[in-house]
């Protein structure tokens, strides 16, 4: 009887299940093989995507701290990590870079500030340096791929191609420079915190407008000038003229037009580490110039210092002479010394001599110390007056009746409290250079938006002029004069070249420059019959504007520079 061989058929299974074993193996290796870079590059999808996330945040603090006295920190998750997978290797966890670089130089040329900051920014070329805040992934098999923000605008580049997040350099006539400085470590760990903190911030913007020569600004800068190009087509008043390679960068001027006024805000933040403040470089008086104070009265005089971002300069030191040229005489308000606080402001109480029986002029000038140049200096003109003495109309005297109706008109500025039409009627214009007539162009600025028509380029000529403008409640309402190589004056900021009359204001007692008509030849149709007071509805006002001189002592400071009449109507009643 034969026998059976159970071991041959206990070998035969065995290596059965081997093989099949084995064949199973080699299948899932092969997908783990083949899917492996689909399944990086979907872990390195993921990881890109956390970043943009996080480097959006790192963008908003950027304006946050821009704008406002306080640092911050933002986490970015910059290191790539991929799970471990069986029979096949992943590819080993990385670290992207994060650093600063592509320091260049930032220059802005054509910045004419409106107001008594125009002692600074005057229209030369500024310059100062930045550079750019630049992430780049170490990724296995994506795309190089980098996250860049810039002064002005931030986007994330993919094979070349970006993608804007924002672009804030210019928004309609907003204009928002902000400064980079510092460092970073480069190599970066998960979870790694990048420090912004502002070194130099305004709160404000500073008001800008140059009649006739556009303002140019330079910024260093990695996209394209078709990038740029393309963010510039949807600005109305912007364009880029020039980009210009500089080293692995380049360097982009966009142009703004001349006759628009502009809100400039500056920011300088420092990245990663700590970085000094600028020393102030230029100061203005911002109360108490051309006050009116009686003998031996006393006067408090205010003055702010910045740097040459144009932000508040604290711990500044302002000097002053004890005595003035009348005998008046000065002192620090608070302490031995003044020492600017941290708006960049100190006071100083000047007290008139006890002896004046007429209207005498004085001045105090103050020096900030350490600063050179335009603005390091500041002369406050004052009046000083005896018993029985009385003013020439310069600004709106506090003791102007409050108006009747929707309209608020006060200092140079229109706040209506209801939808309205403004009308301007130009009463005459006087301001020659020898026997030439000086050109004087006037634009109106509703809620920030500037107005102007072709016949107001100047008005100048010797005929009338219109304009009528609409706008909504709570929009203020002003109006900016200026003439070429003189003076540049918005009624809202520039109290002393600009004098606003009210019904029952005095008649202005200002004599004309020259041989010219006096202010109250311009107003007469408004004079009432007692030839002693203004006679105006309760929605109307003048403006009377000196554009040829900021000296008050001067015979040519004349206040007929420009006279414009200002009626509200409140939408629906019309000017019939």
């Amino acid at each position: 009887m034969p026998h059976l061989s159970l071991d041959s058929r206990g070998v035969s299974e065995i290596l059965g299940l081997v093989f099949a074993f084995g064949l199973v193996v080699s299948v899932i290796a092969m997908v783990q093989l083949a899917g492996t870079p689909v399944w990086t590059a979907g872990d390195e999808a993921d990881h890109s995507a956390s970043v943009s996330t996080d480097l959006a945040s790192l963008d908003s603090q950027v304006f946050r701290a821009s704008g406002a006295e306080s640092g911050s920190r933002v986490a970015v998750d910059s290191e790539v990590s991929y799970p471990e997978r069986y029979l096949v290797v992943s590819p080993p966890d990385s670290a992207g870079t994060f650093r600063v670089d592509g320091a260049d130089a930032v220059t802005v040329t054509g910045v004419s500030a409106v107001g008594p900051e125009a002692v600074f920014w005057d229209g030369t070329t500024r310059t100062y340096e930045t550079g750019a805040i630049v992430y780049e992934a170490n990724y296995a098999e994506r795309d190089e791929a980098r996250i860049v923000l810039e002064s002005g605008v931030s986007y994330l580049e993919t094979g070349g191609d970006p993608v804007v997040h924002r672009q804030s350099l210019v928004r309609g006539t907003t204009v928002t420079l902000v400064f980079f400085e510092g460092d970073l470590d480069g190599h970066t760990t998960a979870g790694d915190t990048v420090a912004l903190a502002p070194v130099s911030v305004r709160s404000e913007s500073l008001p800008v407008y140059n009649a006739t020569d556009p303002v140019r600004i330079s910024v260093p800068t990695y996209l394209s000038e078709d990038a740029w190009a393309d963010l510039m087509a949807e600005e109305p008043h912007a364009r880029v003229v020039s980009h210009v390679a500089s080293g692995d960068h380049a360097v982009v001027t966009i142009e703004l037009d001349a006759g628009v006024r502009y809100d400039f805000r500056v920011a300088r933040l420092s990245v990663g580490e700590a970085v000094e403040p600028d020393p102030a470089a230029y100061a203005v008086a911002v109360e108490g110039e051309d006050a009116a104070v009686p003998s031996g009265g006393r006067e408090t005089l205010t003055v702010r210092a910045f740097d040459r971002y144009g932000a508040p300069a604290a711990g500044a030191t302002l000097t002053v002479s004890p005595s003035t040229p009348l005998g008046g005489t000065v002192s620090p308000t608070a302490g031995a010394t003044a020492v600017t606080d941290e708006s960049g402001r100190a006071s100083f109480t000047y007290t008139a001599p006890d002896d004046v029986t007429d209207v005498e002029h004085d001045s105090v000038t103050v020096t900030l110390d350490g600063a050179s140049g335009p603005g390091a200096t500041v002369t406050i003109p004052l009046e000083v007056r005896g018993t029985g003495e009385s003013y020439e109309v310069r600004n709106t005297a506090p003791t102007t009746p409050e108006p009747e109706d929707d309209f608020s008109i006060d200092d140079g500025e229109v706040v209506p409290s209801v939808d309205f039409t403004g009308e301007f009627e130009l009463l005459g214009s006087a301001i020659t250079n020898g026997w030439r007539d000086v050109p004087v162009s006037v634009t109106f600025v509703v809620d920030g938006e500037s107005h102007h028509s072709a016949g107001w380029d100047d008005v100048n000529d010797r005929r009338s002029h219109s304009f009528s403008v609409a706008g909504d409640s709570g929009d203020t309402l002003s109006i900016v004069a200026a003439t070429d190589g003189y003076v540049t004056a918005d009624s809202s900021v520039d109290h002393r070249q600009v004098a606003v009359l009210r019904d029952g204001d005095p008649v202005p007692e200002i004599r004309g420059y020259n041989g010219q008509d006096d202010a109250a030849e311009f107003v007469a149709p408004y004079i009432s019959d007692d030839g002693e007071t203004m006679e105006l509805d309760s929605n109307q006002a003048i403006f009377l504007f000196e554009l040829g001189t900021t000296n008050t002592r001067s015979p040519a400071f004349d206040m007929q520079d420009v006279v414009i009449l200002v009626t509200l109507w409140e939408d629906g009643e019309g000017g019939d």
